[in-house]
């Protein structure tokens, strides 16, 4: 079994006092999230790794993965693991977080599973899926076919029926047409909906698609935009011996 804290949606700033939507202080969130974790370097949610599924930057600010790094540094004791958000197309995630992110084609070996990440960057807030990106992890598997595999991405891949839906996937299609091929994806983490969605993918094999909330404030899932009361948090995902996926929430 494996313990993957899944974090999302830092949005931090340049300046660790300023606060975003809500009031709140991303800065100040992840921290405590961190602290609640990992107080005194011991792993509290007894986790293998982190992984960060995209938006660590607020405002596209080198401090900003500088103030990321550092706080895991000094309170993580365990590995950690990125992909990139749409808050994050600028220079300074590569520079920074290049050395840890799971690239499409180079997953990442956790006992008996595979940790794939696929980058969907497109224009603005919104997500567009790259089919050599989906050939590079389709070779991947075929590699480590003996092993259950887990997909990372930022975009939701179906409608949140929610004002986020202006930011999704602009071909989504082409996504789910690959995963009905790829019998051996057992789950999907994702971010970028601050909110804990789930849903299920597939035709004949059905895939569990787990969204995270933000560690820092948290959208409604309204039809106009709006900023839910529900606390910062993330969530464990579990990674089964048999090949099941399941999750559990963590608030401040």
């Amino acid at each position: 079994m494996i313990r993957l804290l899944h974090l999302s949606d830092c949005h931090l700033f340049a300046e660790v006092n300023r606060s975003g939507y809500g009031q709140v202080n991303p800065f100040s969130s992840l921290k405590s999230l961190l602290k609640r974790a990992f107080a005194n370097q011991v792993n509290h949610f007894g986790v293998d790794a982190i992984v960060v599924t995209g938006d660590v930057s607020g405002d596209n600010s080198a401090q900003s993965y500088h103030h990321f790094l550092s706080l895991l540094a000094r309170y993580s004791p365990v590995p950690f693991f990125a992909i990139p958000g749409n808050h994050d197309d600028n220079p300074y995630y590569q520079e920074y977080l290049g050395d840890v992110t799971l690239a499409p084609g180079k997953s990442v070996a956790l006992r008996n599973w595979q940790i794939h990440g696929l980058d969907t960057r497109g224009k603005g807030a919104s997500g567009k899926v790259c089919s050599q990106q989906l050939a590079s992890i389709s070779d991947d598997i075929t590699q480590h076919s003996s092993a259950f595999h887990l997909l990372c991405l930022h975009h939701h891949i179906r409608p949140s029926n929610s004002w986020m839906d202006k930011h999704a996937l602009v071909n989504p299609s082409d996504l789910l047409h690959w995963l009905n091929t790829q019998r051996l994806i057992r789950g999907i983490i994702h971010g970028h909906v601050h909110y804990p969605i789930f849903d299920e993918l597939g035709e004949e094999h059905k895939v569990p698609v787990f969204g995270a909330p933000s560690t820092c404030w948290q959208w409604a899932m309204t039809s106009e935009f709006g900023v839910s009361e529900l606390t910062p948090g993330g969530q464990i995902i579990t990674l089964h011996d048999t090949g099941a996926v399941t999750r559990h929430i963590e608030r401040l």
